[in-house]
Parts: structure tokens; sequence; C-alpha cells
């Protein structure tokens, strides 16, 4: 197995509005924030009332890389929880050919809102299965027999314990990458310290680098290179991303596109990084490929523009 993923599965549900306000409520743009049933069944409502449904897609970060390396030809599996219900029948058919034989299945599934407006992505997520993430030996051994290991956040304590506690059982010759989100970057560096310590390739923004470190992108590098990954990468939107190792620091500016949909391009732009470290690409080539992905998933929405086995083969000269 080339790439195991480890994170929530939801199913995105995704609309334009015209704003981000909904009577009494205003939602903050670019945020990303955890609810209630109650809360999320009022937001739904009222957005069904103003917006326009553009799509219903599989969803997660770490479940958006997965499927997109899968997409480009790796093979790939998840571990994750899902609901016994018509969500999730409907989040294994969006996983397309990520195995999915170590999945679980408790009550509901996970929901994400994703609102789209003025550019701007705002998600309000419901975990419910996914708070209920843990772990069996056989998962275990599955996850030994691949070449990565690359983790996403939970909403949940337990989940995270879990994460850290999986870890421990990994052997050396499997790498991990991790992209901790918003949420874990809330937590700071002593929360995710067991996580970086055995993180090889860490992928955030810059927004999650100065919530996680409280420094911009290129100082903040050099602290987190400090506490385990071998390679830190920071995506910066319409900036471009920052590679920074030990021994280098590359800028690689972002591809031209039109944005219908940014949800999920960092997600992507991991999965384009990670099939070119996976193929021996130097650094700096594994940053165009996660810039071209992310300009391809931006310009559609959900999951619809993701890159496929022909986008990667574009770069197969230079890898």
């Amino acid at each position: 197995m080339d790439v195991v993923g480890v994170g929530a599965l939801n199913v995105d549900l995704l609309y334009e509005v015209p704003s981000l306000r909904f009577g009494a409520m205003e939602i903050t743009p670019g945020s990303k924030t955890y609810g209630t049933e109650e809360a999320f069944r009022e937001l739904l409502s009222e957005v069904s009332r103003s917006g326009q449904l553009m799509g219903r897609s599989g969803g997660g970060s770490a479940a958006n890389t997965v499927y997109a390396l899968s997409r480009m030809g790796y093979r790939t599996a998840f571990l994750g929880v899902i609901g016994k219900d018509e969500e999730g029948k409907f989040i294994q058919s969006s996983m397309g050919g990520v195995d999915l034989t170590r999945i679980k299945r408790h009550k509901r599934s996970g929901k994400c809102l994703s609102l789209l407006a003025d550019g701007d992505r705002s998600l309000l997520v419901l975990p419910n299965a996914n708070d209920l993430f843990s772990y069996s030996e056989e998962d275990i051994e599955f996850l030994n027999d691949a070449r990565f290991v690359h983790m996403g956040s939970f909403a949940a304590d337990s989940a995270l314990a879990s994460q850290k506690m999986l870890l421990e059982y990994l052997d050396d010759d499997v790498y991990v990458s991790f992209s901790p989100g918003e949420l874990y970057a809330r937590r700071g560096m002593k929360q995710l310290a067991p996580i970086l310590e055995r993180t090889r390739i860490l992928f955030l923004n810059s927004n999650e680098m100065e919530l996680l470190t409280g420094k911009g992108p290129e100082e903040g590098a050099r602290v987190l290179l400090d506490s385990g990954p071998r390679v830190v990468v920071c995506t910066r939107g319409g900036g471009g991303s920052l590679i920074v190792s030990r021994n280098s620091e590359i800028a690689v500016p972002a591809k031209r596109t039109v944005v219908k949909d940014a949800t999920g391009a960092g997600d992507v732009y991991a999965a384009g990084f990670l099939a070119g470290y996976l193929d021996g690409a130097t650094l700096e080539v594994c940053g165009e490929i996660g810039s071209a992905a992310a300009a391809l998933s931006v310009a559609s929405y959900g999951r619809e523009g993701y890159p496929d086995e022909r986008f990667l083969r574009r770069f197969a000269k230079v890898m």
C-alpha cells in the first residue's frame, strides 16, 4: 500500500450563498466550526432558503488527499468511521478506488455544510461517528504495510488520543505526513507534540501556521522543524506555497485558475506533493505538482476536478 489515510469522513453539502448572514446568525468568512445537530439543522434550513445547492461530495481532509492520490494511480486505503445510514453508503461510494476494508460503522455519519460566498469558504461540521474513532491490532498490521500514513484531524479529544497511541505502534520505516487543519492548530504544539515528533512531512496553511506557532510561514516553519518534521509545507492561497527543510527554503508560485470552490484545495495540494515524493521527485517539483493539482481542484465544485493519472503524466519527465 502506498498511502493509508487516518481522519474524519464526512458528507459535504456545497452551497453558494449571497452572504454569510442568516437572520441573527452570522458566519465568519473562512472559518471552520464544529456544531451540534440542532445548530446544523437550523443553519441548513436557512441556507436552503437563501442559497443554491451546488452539489454533494465526500469530504474530510485526509480523505480528500487519499482519494486524490487514488485517482492519480496510487494504492491507497483509509482508517476512519462512518455511520450505518444512507450518508455512510454515499461516503463509501465517493471514495472511488480507495481500500475501505478497515472502515468502522457507528450510528450517524459526519456532515459538513460548506458555504461559498464572495470567494470565501466557511464550514460548519457535525462530527457524529468521527468522534468514535479507534483502532485494532489488525489496523496496526495494515498500517505497517504502507509507505506513508497520512493523518488528518478529529474533533473529539478521545480520537486525538487514539491517533497518538496508534503512532507508537508504527514501524520506523513507515513515513508519516500530517495535515493538522485549523482545529488541531488551535490546540498548540504541546498537544500535538507526539504526532509532530513522528511526522516526516507537515502540511498547513498560513492561518494554521500562525495559530500553531504564533509566527509567520518562514519563522514558524523553522520552529516546527525543531519539533520533528523533516519538511514543512505552508500553503498561502494565491501567494503559492513555501517548502522548508533543514537545508532549503523553496517558494513555489500558485497556478493561475478560476476559483469556483476552494474546499479541499490544501488537501489536493498535499496529494500532489506526496505523489511527487513517493516517486522520488525533488521538493521543488513536489511543490509544483501540488500547486497544479490544487489549481485543478478549485476550478470545480467538490471533487469533480481532482487530478488523475493523465495529470500526473505531465510531470513524469522531471520526477
